[in-house]
């Protein structure tokens, strides 16, 4: 889905990953998981697309959801220290602690990247 490089589409992209993951019979414990995962990647597309449209895809690899963010800029997420006070710079180590693997790839077209996690299935699997 594309969506607007705007912070609104944070809680957007929440609730289409909540209603895909529902709908494909996850349960509760990864879909909460998944959306915050989903939540810290776009939120991370808003800062880098300015303004300009970013893409989500949500599907399902090997059973396990796979939670993708495409942005229009080649720069890259950095994680950062972050003070106890800050009020940002935790989103990459939130999305590793969530997820089982998590990468950046660059768009086949060559514009942009992609920042992807794989979230763990188990006991909360989607119903096959």
């Amino acid at each position: 889905m594309t969506l607007l490089g705007v912070r609104s589409s944070v809680s957007l992209a929440r609730e289409l990953v909540r209603y895909a993951l529902t709908n494909w019979g996850c349960g509760r414990s990864l879909i909460d998981d998944s959306v915050v995962v989903m939540s810290e990647i776009v939120t991370n597309a808003v800062e880098a697309a300015h303004g300009r449209t970013l893409r989500i895809r949500i599907a399902l690899q090997e059973g396990a959801p796979i939670l993708e963010c495409w942005d229009q800029s080649s720069e890259l997420p950095r994680a950062c220290a972050a003070g106890l006070d800050a009020l940002s710079g935790r989103g990459l180590a939130i999305i590793a602690a969530y997820a089982k693997d998590t990468g950046i790839r660059p768009s086949a077209n060559g514009v942009g990247k992609i920042v992807w996690a794989l979230m763990p299935i188990g006991d909360d699997a989607p119903v096959q």
